[in-house]
This record gives structure tokens, C-alpha cells and sequence, in this order.
């Protein structure tokens, strides 16, 4: 008994103590629960995720795990991953555990937890008080946000972590006097890692080494970079040695930066497919308006503190620097439209950054205790900040939203990318089928694919996409299906057997999905398939083609 009541009292403290870190854990995993039980009963109890994305990372690593082989299939080398740590990561648990769907969604919320800690643990080193603390932590919940990252199974999570500690370390080493050794090297160490889980964390390694330059650790400097490029350029010689592109097919396809060197771009895709992913100008605007507000401010702040202090090698303005900078950089050089502003999977470590260094930065400036007095002199002030806070956050709330739709997200993929996974698994298990969504359809089954897309199949030529062009790939690799969108320039001789329409289609390129034989010989075969494969799916889908009139 006096074991237990002293027990109760520990936690009790604990509690008291960290009560933030308790509050902002349990908002967290409640908010997973909730959306994972809505989530199982869009999609008929099973269990998808967000994006169709996320099954390219499972299906390299399943074939690594299992057949030695980098690709998307099992039959040969396809540089489709950017983040090869997390494919090596998910090889690794395959390895060990055996192939799983879940083991994805289950590491992310050890890692969205681990987030929470870091997060907690730096603002408490920096004595942020309790209650900022928590407001910093639900913004990271909510606005980065982790539920989201959570439920579309990718590598964003770890990156989160990855430059968190980097950052960290950084600030810790250049404005200490007095610094441990062991944070020099858990410095170069982390360096691997971090652009192992993303490329464009080079841009952050190359950044902190110059300002390591500033400060005339110039060896350093020059081992961070060495340690940082040595990962990534055995990569590439390996899949230059494949045949494959020294950079992997998926950032050259996304990143307006590689789309200039390597003289490919989204916009030659084909016209209704391009439109079809790229958001609402008018949002667009919005979010790099508030995107770019949101760094001149951290900059802003980052020059305020220089002035007070008059060095900048202080916590608040290498952080604020940092952060300001990074947001610049992405904005101009790195991604395309389509990934504007916050308003992205890619840039959920720039929302943790920028609230941990904005937080940091006004620290001095915040009231010990939170209240508001308002008066008529005071109405003005009140209003502009209150459209300021609006403007600035907006891109926040978008982001915000991303959790609250993503069951939606997930049935999207359950209803399309599931259900043509499912049909083949079926009915071409080993089968040679062209397609232009290859995660999910590679997952869950060993098939030949040819990827229109580009991502999985080198041989496409992402500037041509005539109708001669995709007959020659498929003869070439002797497809006998194609499920596509209708977008592309379909081949006159290939016919069209059926049409899958999703309904309430948010994520989706196009809410049909159609389905060819690419020549009389596989027609039959087709119809006969789809018609015995039709019971199966899920009632809302709307079915139609040859194969619904026979």
C-alpha cells in the first residue's frame, strides 16, 4: 500500500511537472485513435494509408528485404526513392519482422512521439514557460502536423527529428564557450543521416558549415560537408552503374531546381493530369505570401537580436537565421507550385523549426502571465495583429485541415489504388501491366510494371508522351493491361474494357481510372476478370465499359 500511494505521488509530480509534455502526448495519440477508427470504417477495415506514395518506399523495401534487389519490383535496379534512409529503415524491419503494412504507420508515431520530447525538452532548455511550451507543441501537432505525416507513411517524421538534433547541436556549439566533444561528434555523425532521409538537407549542412566558416572552424566545416556528400554520391555511382540517373528519378521529377538541370519538368506532363494536383492559385498566393512573411519575420527578429547583443553567435539569432534562410531557399530553388509555401509533406520540418525558433526569439518579450486589456486606443493595434496573426498562420490552417481530411485521404487510396492492387494480385499476380500509380500495385503484388509516370521505368522519356511512344514501351515490355488515367495520349489500337470513378475524390490525380488491353489477344481475358473481380468492390464506385455491358 505505502508502495502505491508513493508511486501515485511520482507520477503526481511528474505530472506537475511536466504537465505540457503529459497534455500534448495525450492530444496526440487520442487524435490518431480517433482518426485511425474513422479511417477503418471508411475503408471497410482495412487499413491504408494517405497516399499512394508511401507504397513505393514499402515495395523497395520489400523487395530489397527479400529479393536483394533496389526497385520497385523485383526483377531489376529502379532509383524511385528519395529518402534512402527510411527505405533502408522499412528493409531493415522487413528484414527482421517480415513484410507488414502496418510497420510504417506504427514507426511514425514512435517517431511523431519522439518529436514531441525533442520539442518539449529544447524549449525547456531555452525556459520557455509551461504555457508557451504546450501552445509550441499543439502547433506542432496541428500545424505541422504530425497526424498527418503519421497516416501517409513516409519519411517527413524522421527528417523532423534528424534536423531538430542537427539544428540543436549546431546552435549549441557555435554561441558555447565551453563546448563537450561528444556534441562535435554526434554533429558529423548526424550529418549522414540527415541527408540520407532527404536530400535538400544539404542545403542546411551546406548552410551551417559556412556559418562554421564564420567562426573560423574551417577543418569542421569542410568534415560536416565531406561526411554529408559521401552517402549520396555512393548512391549515385551505384545507380549510375544501373543505368539510372546519378540524382533518383523522383526529385528530378518534383524539384523545380533538377527540373532546370536535367530539363524535365511537371509541365510536360500531360495538361489535365498537371492541373489536376496543382493547388488553387489564389491559395498558392496566399501560402508563399505568408510563407515569405514568415521568414523576413524570423529575419527580422534574428537582426533585432543582433543589435541588442551585438554579436550574432547568440541562441535566438543562429536560430531564427537558420530557420529564415532555409524558408527562403525552398521558396525560391527547390520545389515548384505545387509545393508552395508550408502548404506541404516536404515542408513540415520548416513549420517545427520556425515555431521553435520564433518562440526562442521572442522568449524575453512574452508576459509572465497571459491576459488582454482592451480599450478604444487599443481596438486599432488588436485589429492589425489579429490580421497579421491570420495572414501569417494561414498556411498553418491549411495544413491544419490535412488531419481533419485524412481518413478521406485514406479511402481515396482504398478505393482506387487498393482496389487496382487487389484486382491484380488477383488476376495478374506476375502479369507485365503499364500504370502511372505504382505503389500500391507493386506492394501488394510481383508484377512487371511500366511506369508512365517515370518514377520506376528509366526507359520512359519524360518529355514525349504521343501515343507511338507508350505503344513502343508496351510492346517493349510486353504489357498486357494498362490502368491509367485517360490523360495520356492513349495508343489508337489499345482498347478501353472498363472505367473505375471514385466518388468525393480530394488526393486522387483523377477520380477515373481506366482500363486497356493493349491489343485484341488480352481483351477477352480482361473483361471476363473485371466483370468477376466487379462484386468486390466497394458499392459507391461507379463501374462502366465493355466489360459492364457483357
Amino acid at each position: 500500500m505505502q508502495f502505491c500511494i508513493k508511486t501515485m505521488s511520482k507520477l503526481n509530480t511528474g505530472f506537475h511537472r511536466h504537465w505540457p509534455l503529459v497534455t500534448a502526448l495525450f492530444v496526440l495519440w487520442i487524435t490518431i485513435l480517433l482518426l485511425l477508427v474513422v479511417s477503418f470504417k471508411l475503408n471497410q477495415g482495412h487499413f491504408v494509408y494517405g497516399l499512394d506514395d508511401a507504397y513505393i518506399h514499402m515495395s523497395i523495401a520489400k523487395n530489397f528485404a527479400l529479393h536483394g534487389v533496389w526497385g520497385v519490383t523485383p526483377y531489376g535496379f529502379s532509383s524511385s526513392s528519395s529518402s534512402l534512409l527510411w527505405t533502408l529503415l522499412l528493409s531493415f524491419f522487413y528484414y527482421v519482422t517480415g513484410v507488414n503494412s502496418l510497420t510504417p504507420f506504427i514507426l511514425n508515431i514512435i517517431l511523431g512521439t519522439i518529436t514531441i520530447f525533442m520539442v518539449y525538452y529544447i524549449l525547456r532548455f531555452y525556459k520557455i514557460l509551461p504555457i508557451y511550451n504546450l501552445m509550441v507543441l499543439l502547433g506542432v501537432i496541428f500545424f505541422t502536423p504530425i497526424p498527418y505525416l503519421i497516416f501517409i507513411g513516409m519519411e517527413h517524421i524522421l527528417q523532423i527529428i534528424l534536423v531538430i538534433a542537427f539544428v540543436y547541436l549546431s546552435v549549441q556549439i557555435l554561441t558555447s564557450s565551453n563546448i563537450k566533444p561528444l556534441n562535435y561528434y554526434l554533429l558529423l555523425i548526424l550529418a549522414v543521416p540527415l541527408v540520407m532521409v532527404r536530400y535538400e538537407s544539404l542545403i542546411l549542412i551546406f548552410f551551417i558549415s559556412f556559418l562554421f566558416i564564420l567562426k573560423k572552424k574551417f577543418t569542421y566545416s569542410f568534415s560536416i560537408i565531406v561526411l554529408a556528400i559521401i552517402p549520396l554520391t555512393v548512391y549515385g555511382v551505384i545507380s549510375v552503374l544501373n543505368g539510372w540517373s546519378f540524382i533518383p528519378n523522383s526529385l528530378i521529377l518534383k524539384s523545380s531546381f533538377m527540373n532546370i538541370i536535367f530539363n524535365t519538368s511537371l509541365n510536360n506532363l500531360p495538361n489535365a493530369i498537371y492541373s489536376s494536383i496543382i493547388p488553387n492559385r489564389f491559395s498558392l498566393l496566399i501560402a508563399d505570401l505568408a510563407a515569405y512573411i514568415s521568414a523576413l519575420l524570423a529575419l527580422y527578429i534574428s537582426v533585432f537580436h543582433f543589435k541588442k547583443i551585438k554579436t550574432i553567435w547568440n541562441a535566438p539569432t543562429i536560430w531564427l537565421t537558420i530557420i529564415g534562410t532555409l524558408i527562403f531557399i525552398q521558396l525560391l530553388f527547390i520545389y515548384n507550385d505545387m509545393l508552395s509555401g508550408y502548404t506541404s509533406r516536404y515542408s513540415s520540418y520548416l513549420v517545427v523549426l520556425w515555431l521553435i525558433a520564433i518562440t526562442i526569439g521572442v522568449n524575453d518579450y512574452l508576459p509572465q502571465k497571459l491576459s488582454f486589456k482592451f480599450n478604444k486606443k487599443s481596438i486599432p493595434k488588436y485589429y492589425l495583429i489579429t490580421i497579421f496573426i491570420i495572414l501569417l498562420s494561414s498556411p498553418l490552417a491549411f495544413n491544419f485541415d490535412l488531419s481533419i481530411a485524412q481518413p478521406q485521404y485514406t479511402n481515396n487510396i482504398y478505393e482506387q489504388q487498393y482496389q487496382m492492387a487487389s484486382f491484380l494480385k488477383e488476376y495478374y499476380p506476375n502479369g507485365s501491366i503499364a500504370a502511372n500509380d505504382i505503389g500500391a500495385i507493386n506492394y501488394f503484388t510481383n508484377i512487371e510494371c511500366l511506369d508512365l509516370f517515370g518514377l520506376g521505368s528509366n526507359d520512359v522519356n519524360k518529355n514525349m508522351f504521343n501515343a507511338q511512344e507508350l505503344n513502343n514501351l508496351s510492346n517493349e515490355h510486353h504489357v498486357e493491361i494498362a490502368i491509367i488515367y485517360d490523360q495520356w495520349n492513349i495508343p489508337s489500337n489499345w482498347i478501353k474494357v472498363g472505367e473505375w470513378t471514385t466518388p468525393h475524390s480530394v488526393i486522387l490525380g483523377n477520380d477515373t481510372v481506366s482500363f486497356y488491353a493493349t491489343s485484341p489477344q488480352y481483351e477477352a481475358e480482361l473483361i471476363e476478370n473485371l466483370k468477376s473481380f466487379s462484386p468486390q468492390l466497394p458499392k459507391d464506385i461507379k463501374q462502366s465499359g465493355l466489360y459492364t455491358n457483357k
